[in-house]
């Protein structure tokens, strides 16, 4: 894979975590608050999933 592609992929990966609600702490970096507030644990993860929105969730690109 080109440097090229790997920058574009990288930028859809962030593209697609912000279009779910996730909110960018720093470059490769996301945090998604649980909607209903109760959760006391966070996940770490490196795919961003629309049906985590009742976890909190740091993900790393």
């Amino acid at each position: 894979m080109t440097l090229f592609m790997a920058s574009i992929e990288q930028e859809l990966k962030e593209i697609a975590a912000e279009s779910i609600g996730w909110l960018p702490l720093s470059q490769g970096a996301y945090l998604h608050l649980s909607c209903d507030g109760k959760e006391e644990r966070v996940i770490i993860t490196g795919v961003p999933d629309a049906g985590m929105d009742t976890e909190n969730v740091l993900l790393l690109l």
